[in-house]
């Protein structure tokens, strides 16, 4: 059957121990590297855990796209429903909330309208079925945020995805789960490389452990641009105003090629300056505001850091579990077992297939 998820073992089968950690964190964003790796199945395993009234009031969920639904827009193959437990706070577009198969007590009605409506934002008061839409800009998930903490909810949930990676940054949610799986590749051995380098990337050092750290406050408020730090700590703007044109101002860059020296790269790095910043005799540290910022390969981040420079972030995000799911949607299946012990032996934490 292929609906990249086993719907014979509908329900959660495994409790992963971070599902007790989430109301430590005022927000958390669930993502997948890919569709149907799994997101869903690992929302409704944590929505059930915390379905006891006690619990539920604890959380508010919405989602930067569209969750819940019973069928896959792209593949057309059968999806896990969300079940809403009362206490719960949700937030959806008014089309899916007349839809809804619950009820609920109306907190809020935004002013502004997306495609499907407005967004209603509702607490839960008999327990049912929605299909989740929110915000997908990263002020109204701001929003959304403060809005369930004035709600009473101490984490507001955010269904993500990597494909849309500054919904997903630490500037938006405290802590993240990160799920995996055969739709991004069923060659085992590249799926586990795809992952540990995502891993990797979510986990690069913070510049305030760096020789820098004193810089961080100031080099927080940059927003545009590339900015040359010398090794005795003084910022210059290079006037490179993006990536693109980096090698049209190579004579500015020169300067900070030595040992010692930052660049700070406002907007997106990607392997062209990698490429070029390895290709030289001496080369700066980097540093960018966090991982969404990264658009890098394997190969050429690896040749980068080879050669003892070092990729540095202002903020990164908490991991607090790494979910995988061993079925494609097409129905191939990887061993669970073997993914697992391979998974975890190159993220060196424990990593769940929460169907299992």
């Amino acid at each position: 059957m292929g609906t990249g998820f086993r719907i014979d073992a509908y329900f959660c089968s495994v409790i992963p121990a971070f599902f007790n950690d989430i109301t430590r964190y005022g927000s958390l964003s669930v993502v997948g590297m890919a569709k149907n790796v799994g997101k869903t199945v690992c929302l409704r395993a944590l929505l059930d855990y915390y379905r006891k009234p006690e619990k539920a009031k604890d959380v508010a969920v919405t989602s930067i796209g569209m969750d819940g639904e019973n069928k896959d827009s792209l593949f057309q193959t059968a999806k896990p429903e969300l079940d809403f437990y009362p206490g719960m706070v949700v937030q959806t577009s008014e089309q899916h909330y007349i839809r809804r198969r619950l009820s609920a007590r109306i907190l809020d009605v935004s002013r502004e309208t997306t495609a499907c409506g407005r967004l209603v934002t509702a607490q839960v008061v008999t327990p049912g079925k929605l299909v989740l839409s929110g915000y997908a800009y990263t002020q109204g998930l701001k929003h959304y945020i403060r809005q369930a903490h004035e709600a009473g909810a101490k984490t507001a949930i955010i269904d993500g995805a990597l494909s849309r990676m500054s919904l997903a940054s630490p500037f938006v949610s405290e802590a993240m789960v990160l799920c995996t799986g055969a739709a991004l590749s069923k060659n085992m051995t590249e799926l586990v490389s795809k992952t540990k380098l995502q891993y990797a990337l979510m986990n690069l050092p913070l510049l305030a452990d760096s020789p820098m750290s004193h810089l961080l406050p100031e080099i927080g408020n940059l927003t545009q641009g590339l900015h040359g730090i010398s090794p005795e700590g003084k910022i210059h703007d290079l006037g490179i105003p993006s990536l693109l044109q980096f090698r049209s101002y190579w004579e500015k860059l020169k300067p900070y090629c030595v040992p010692g020296a930052f660049l700070y790269v406002s907007g997106l790095l990607n392997d062209a300056f990698l490429q070029a910043m390895a290709a030289q005799p001496n080369r700066p540290d980097l540093i960018v505001s966090d991982f969404t910022k990264l658009f890098v390969s394997a190969p050429a981040y690896q040749a980068f850091v080879r050669g003892g420079s070092c990729l540095w972030v202002l903020q990164q995000p908490v991991i607090l579990g790494v979910c995988v799911n061993p079925v494609s949607p097409d129905g191939y299946v990887l061993d669970s077992l073997e993914l697992r012990e391979r998974m975890s032996e190159a993220l060196g934490r424990e990593v769940y297939d929460i169907l299992f």
